[in-house]
């Protein structure tokens, strides 16, 4: 659990974290817009738009990159900054930032209802031992969730509550839902990784950004 004495730095970072994940890229993002006008009239808003399609051939043909562990975050941050990205973008951004910035515990990850389908992703901090392929059903404040997506820096405890009553429409969630995370472990940054990364794309240093110790 993280503690009383680190709880309030480790908030503000997470909420850094968050408005800069949301906000450095500005983007649009589809699945926000499908929640917000309903799929149908998203679909129309958005493909008979020439301008909409035309921004897209171009983020295709800059995206075209070899991918490896460095690169899959450069397709996240090359999407944002093309103006294209949905929760998954964002959750990766987050996890990006919080490590450019000497975060180790943070993570992106996939929300599931259930043994379905993800519902959504967002990143998350937590001093407890995360492993691949496991799903974590975190309480109280076990973890701090960052999720971009929604402008949202909560304890995960909150944060699944919310998830269930203020947005549970959006995600079509039942009040019953029992909702874990799984960390996204596709890709690992090493620290020359880290490094590079951090050269490449300064803008995403905090500069009041405190480190764990």
């Amino acid at each position: 659990m993280i503690t009383f004495q680190s709880r309030n730095k480790m908030v503000r970072n997470a909420d850094m974290i968050t408005r800069k994940a949301h906000s450095q890229y500005p983007h649009i993002s589809v699945s926000r817009i499908d929640s917000m006008l309903g799929k149908d009239k998203a679909k129309h808003f958005f493909w008979d738009d020439m301008a909409f399609k035309y921004s897209l051939k171009c983020a295709s043909e800059r995206l075209k990159v070899d991918m490896d562990e460095k690169n899959m975050y450069k397709l996240t941050v090359e999407s944002l900054k093309n103006g294209i990205g949905n929760c998954g973008e964002e959750a990766n951004l987050a996890e990006l930032i919080g490590k450019i910035n000497g975060l180790k515990n943070i993570y992106s990850g996939k929300i599931y209802a259930g043994n379905k389908f993800p519902v959504h992703e967002a990143a998350f901090i937590t001093d407890r031992e995360i492993k691949p392929s496991k799903r974590y059903s975190f309480k109280g404040k076990d973890a701090i969730i960052v999720d971009p997506w929604l402008g949202i820096t909560e304890y995960a405890g909150e944060y699944f509550k919310r998830l269930k009553t203020q947005f549970k429409e959006i995600f079509n969630l039942r009040s019953n839902s029992r909702l874990k995370i799984e960390a996204d472990f596709t890709s690992k940054l090493t620290p020359y990784k880290i490094k590079k990364l951090k050269e490449e794309y300064p803008e995403l240093i905090i500069k009041d950004f405190k480190k764990n110790k």
